[in-house]
C-alpha cells in the first residue's frame, strides 16, 4: 500500500473514538457544512449515538447557529467542514466565540503534507488559520491504525472539550489532515462504530472550588459598611442561580441598587422584584440633575460592559475611589480602566460572605436602608413609569414599542434573543421588570450584527425553549443564508424584525445633523429599498405584518403557538423613529429631574 494512501477502517475507528470521547465529555451537538475532504468526520458524527448532527450549508451560518448551541446548553457545540476557504467563513463566530466566552469546538478537514504548496485544488493553510481567537489550536495526526493512535484520539477529543470550557472560554482549532480514500470500507462501518462505541473511558478533569478570600469578603464588607454611596453594576451574563441570589442579597445587605443591563438576566424571574434592581438605569444616568448629585464612590462590577453608553460614562465622570471587577469568565472586562480590585472566580460566595456580615450588623432585617437607596428606588420607578406611558402610547408607535411589547410578550420560562445596535438599546429601555421568568441571550462579545439569526436559532435548537428574536433588517439580511436551516428543521424561534429600511440606529449619531453636507442617506442610512415579505416567501416560513402593538403582541403568541421558525415583521420610519426615541427618553429623563427637585 502507498504511504498517500489511507487505511479507511483505521480512519473510521479514529474519528469514531474521537466522536465517542466527545459525547463522553459532555458534547451533544455537531454542525456539519457538507464537504469531500470531511467525509469520516461526518459520517462517524452522524453515526454516534448521543450526538445531534445538524446540517448548515454555509459555513458562517454554521458558525453563529453553533455559538447559539453552546450559548444556551452551556457545552460546546462541534463544527466540521471541508478543507479551504470553507474554514476561513468560521472566523467570525470564532471572534465572537472569543470575546463573549463561548465554548467552541472547530474541527476543520485538510489536505495532507503532501499536497499542500503544491498547487492541489481547495488547498489553503489552515494551521493557525484563527490566529489569537483560538483558546487552544492543534493539528492532528493523519489517522493510523493501532490502539496509540486510538488513546490519542480519546484523549484530544477530552482535552479539547476542557480546553473550550476553561476560563475564558472559547474556541478550540483542531486541524484534521485526511488522505483519499475517504469513504468507509463497504460493508463495515457499522461493525467499526459500534467497536468503539463504550471501548474506552474519556479522562475526567476536576477543578477546585472556588472559594473567596476572607480578606476579600471583609474587605467588601467594610466598604459597605462605610460607604453609602454605591452601586452594583452587571452587564450581560448568564448566573447561575446561587449567583443571582447573592447578588440580590448582598444588594439588600449593602442598600447598593443594581444597575441591570437588559442582558444581565435580573430583570425576570425569582429576585426580580426587589426595588433594588433598577431596569432604568440609562435613564437615571444621563446627563441631568439626578445624574449630577447622585454619583457613586463605590462600584461593584460583574459580566461584560454594559450596553448602555450613559451608566459607563456616568461612572468615568464620578471617578468612584474603589471599583472592584468580579470575574468570573477569566478574561479582562473592565474597558473604562478604573478598577481597584480584581476578583477572579467565587463571585457568589464573596457577595453571600459579604452580605451576611453585614446582615449581623444592620441588625433584624437583612435590608440596609438608607436615603441614596431610597432616592434610586423611588426615580427609577419614575423613569419606568414614563417610558412606559411613552412606549404604549396609542399614537406613538415605534422601536422602543416594539421592544416593549417584546419583553412582556415572551411566555413563562422562554427565551429572547436581542440583536446588537438599535434592538439591544431599544430593550435596555423597554424591558421592565417582571415577575415570571425569561432567559436572555445576546452577541455582545465583538458585538457585530453578522450571524444573529443563526446564533438565536441555535439558542432555540440546543434547548427546545419557545424562543423571540428581536433583530433589525440589516442584520436579518446579513444572515439569510441561516434561514436555510428553518427549512429542514423544527426550531421554536419567532423572529422580529424591525425594519426600518437601513441603519437607523446612525440616525442617533452626530454625523446625522450634517446629513446633506456628507451624504448622510448614502453613507450611513444606505436604505435597502427590499420588501422583507420576500424573505419568507423565498425560504417557506409564515410571515405576519405588525403595524401596532395589538397586532404585534397577537402576530408573537401566533408564532410562539406555531411549530418551528416564523417572521413578524414591523415596518417603522427611521425619521419618525429618531424622534419618537429622542422623546421618550426626553420625557422620562425630565420626569426624573422634576422628582429630584420636589
Amino acid at each position: 500500500m502507498s504511504a498517500f494512501v489511507s487505511d479507511p477502517e483505521a480512519v473510521y475507528r479514529f474519528t469514531g473514538t474521537f466522536f465517542e470521547s466527545l459525547r463522553l465529555s459532555g458534547v451533544a451537538h455537531v454542525v456539519i457544512s457538507p464537504g469531500s475532504r470531511s467525509t469520516p468526520l461526518s459520517i462517524t458524527a452522524r453515526h454516534t449515538p448521543g450526538l445531534r448532527t445538524w446540517i448548515e450549508l454555509d459555513e458562517r451560518a454554521a458558525g453563529f447557529f453553533a455559538l447559539g448551541l453552546a450559548k444556551a446548553s452551556g457545552r460546546p457545540a462541534v463544527l466540521v467542514c471541508t478543507s479551504g476557504t470553507a474554514a476561513a467563513n468560521y472566523l467570525p463566530a470564532v471572534v465572537e466565540a472569543h470575546y463573549s466566552r463561548v465554548p467552541m469546538i472547530v474541527a476543520t478537514t485538510d489536505r495532507p503534507a503532501e499536497l499542500r504548496d503544491w498547487g492541489a485544488g481547495q488547498t489553503i493553510d489552515q494551521v493557525g488559520l484563527f490566529g489569537g481567537y483560538s483558546r487552544w489550536a492543534s493539528e492532528l495526526p493523519v489517522p493510523e491504525a493501532g490502539e496509540d493512535a486510538l488513546r490519542f484520539a480519546n484523549q484530544v477529543a477530552a482535552r479539547a472539550v476542557e480546553e473550550a470550557l476553561g476560563k475564558p472560554s472559547g474556541a478550540v482549532h483542531l486541524n484534521w489532515p485526511l488522505r483519499e480514500p475517504l469513504p468507509p470500507p463497504v460493508g463495515k462501518m457499522s461493525e467499526i462504530l459500534t467497536a468503539v462505541q463504550g471501548s474506552r473511558v474519556a479522562p475526567e478533569f476536576t477543578h477546585a472550588r472556588e472559594i473567596p478570600r476572607g480578606e476579600d469578603v471583609s474587605e467588601l464588607a467594610a466598604l459597605a459598611r462605610d460607604n453609602e454611596r454605591g452601586v452594583i453594576s452587571v452587564g450581560p451574563m448568564q448566573p447561575s442561580p446561587g449567583l443571582r441570589d447573592a447578588i440580590v442579597g448582598f444588594a439588600e445587605a449593602s442598600g447598593w441598587p443594581v444597575l441591570c443591563d437588559p442582558a444581565s438576566n435580573l430583570r425576570a424571574g425569582d429576585g426580580s422584584q426587589s426595588s433594588l434592581l433598577l431596569d432604568a438605569a440609562d435613564i437615571l444616568t444621563r446627563p441631568g440633575r439626578f445624574s449630577e448629585r447622585y454619583r457613586p464612590e463605590v462600584v461593584v462590577r460583574l459580566g461584560e460592559p454594559s450596553v448602555s453608553k450613559p451608566q459607563r460614562l456616568w461612572i468615568e465622570a464620578a471617578e468612584p475611589q474603589h471599583v472592584w471587577w468580579l470575574d468570573e469568565g477569566g478574561q479582562w472586562g473592565e474597558p473604562s480602566r478604573l478598577a481597584t480590585r480584581v476578583v477572579r472566580g467565587g463571585a457568589a460566595g464573596l457577595l453571600s460572605g459579604a452580605a451576611a456580615d453585614l446582615s449581623a450588623v444592620n441588625g433584624p432585617g437583612p435590608s440596609r436602608k438608607s436615603a441614596w437607596r431610597d432616592t434610586f428606588e423611588s426615580n427609577n420607578a419614575v423613569a419606568r413609569s414614563a417610558l412606559d406611558d411613552a412606549a404604549m402610547s396609542p399614537h406613538g408607535f415605534c422601536g422602543l414599542s416594539v421592544a416593549t411589547v417584546i419583553a412582556r410578550s415572551v411566555p413563562v420560562d422562554g427565551q429572547l434573543f436581542i440583536s446588537n445596535s438599535m434592538s439591544i438599546r431599544l430593550l435596555d429601555l423597554g424591558f421592565a421588570k417582571r415577575e415570571s421568568s425569561v432567559r436572555v441571550f445576546c452577541s455582545r462579545g465583538a458585538s457585530g450584527i453578522d450571524g444573529i439569526t443563526s446564533t438565536a436559532l441555535g439558542v432555540a435548537a440546543a434547548t427546545g425553549v419557545p424562543t423571540v428574536l428581536m433583530t433589525g433588517d440589516l442584520a436579518f439580511l446579513h444572515d439569510l443564508s441561516g434561514l436555510l436551516l428553518a427549512r429542514r428543521e423544527t426550531i421554536p424561534l419567532t423572529i422580529v424584525v424591525l425594519d426600518d429600511n437601513g441603519g437607523g440606529i446612525f440616525s442617533m449619531l452626530p454625523v446625522a445633523q450634517q446629513s446633506e453636507e456628507v451624504a448622510f442617506q448614502e453613507l450611513f442610512h444606505t436604505p435597502h429599498g427590499l420588501d422583507l415579505a420576500g424573505v419568507a416567501a423565498l425560504v417557506g416560513l409564515e410571515d405576519t405584518l405588525a403595524t401596532n402593538a395589538d397586532e404585534l403582541e397577537t402576530a408573537i403568541a401566533a408564532g410562539i403557538a406555531r411549530p418551528g421558525v416564523s417572521i413578524v415583521r414591523v415596518p417603522v420610519d427611521a425619521t419618525e423613529n429618531e424622534r419618537r426615541f429622542r422623546a421618550a427618553t426626553s420625557s422620562a429623563l425630565g420626569a426624573v429631574d422634576s422628582e429630584v427637585m420636589s
